[in-house]
């Protein structure tokens, strides 16, 4: 079979990953210092929404406090400081 004339040039390669027989992977040509804070914000973006909750609800929480009525605070610090 005769090979067919090409239409289109052929597309030039952009990047490429380079495999290791142990497992590594290398990236060319080596991504930006932005690219590489994007893929680690990736990887990490559950922990990342977690932690940014926890902290929210610790927020909440404090503000809710003071909110309180301390009249029933009051009470139990009278009663435990008063001589019996």
């Amino acid at each position: 079979m005769l090979p067919r004339s090409l239409t289109k040039a052929p597309r030039a390669v952009q990047t490429f990953d380079v495999i290791t027989p142990a497992g590594r992977v290398y990236h060319f040509p080596r991504p930006s210092l932005l690219q590489r804070l994007a893929k680690l914000l990736r990887v990490h973006s559950d922990v990342i929404a977690v932690c940014g909750a926890i902290f929210v609800l610790i927020y909440v929480a404090g503000l809710a406090a003071e909110a309180l009525d301390r009249s029933a605070f009051d009470a139990c610090i009278e009663r435990v400081t008063r001589p019996t």
